[in-house]
């Protein structure tokens, strides 16, 4: 979903459910950081083919719809340096990496130092929003997390001009489409 300017993008928020928003810019057919709905869905079929349990796979974020939620991005536009988050929506992927990050915790937890629990807290925190990523296993010679890592740098791709590209694995698309809730009612209140 592109959108030709900040002021239609915020038009689309205000005018919009939230719920029925979110759900358009996960199933549209042509995101903003792609040139076309074929490179679009190459790029999507190389990740299923990695992912073979996920029942959906969708461009999120600015990638998406052009335009950061993110509150401390103040509306930032999609540009260079900007990543693609993609949305995978997996509850076997989802349970694999909760159950690996809560392994290592409590192997490794009274170990870590302040500043290592805290970035594992930020993990939790992320897994009570809703998603997990093994990018975030704090133990960099994990198998599953060294697989994901290696597997998102294959993404990288002239199909995203080389850009960064983040998995989020979602229990169901319920759980996804609550996270980008808060960002939009954030948004709501900055517009």
């Amino acid at each position: 979903m592109s959108y030709s300017s900040l002021a239609q993008f915020s038009e689309d928020i205000f005018s919009s459910d939230p719920k029925e928003l979110i759900t358009r810019w996960i199933n549209t057919e042509q995101p903003h950081a792609f040139a076309s709905n074929e490179a679009y869905n190459g790029f999507r079929e190389k990740i299923e083919r990695d992912w073979p349990q996920s029942e959906m796979i969708a461009v999120a974020g600015s990638g998406n719809w052009r335009y950061s939620l993110n509150p401390k991005k103040n509306f930032g536009e999609f540009h260079k340096g900007s990543d693609i988050d993609v949305v995978v929506i997996s509850r076997e992927y989802f349970e694999r990496t909760w159950q690996e990050l809560r392994t290592i915790h409590k192997k490794l937890w009274i170990r870590w130092t302040s500043d290592e629990r805290a970035a594992v807290m930020r993990t939790g925190q992320n897994v009570y929003c809703g998603f997990a990523s093994p990018k975030y296993i704090p133990e960099p010679r994990n198998s599953y997390r060294f697989d994901f890592l290696k597997k998102c740098n294959s993404y990288s791709t002239g199909a995203v001009e080389h850009r960064e590209v983040n998995l989020m694995f979602f229990k169901s698309t319920e759980d996804a489409v609550d996270y980008y809730l808060r960002g939009v009612r954030l948004a709501k209140g900055k517009l």
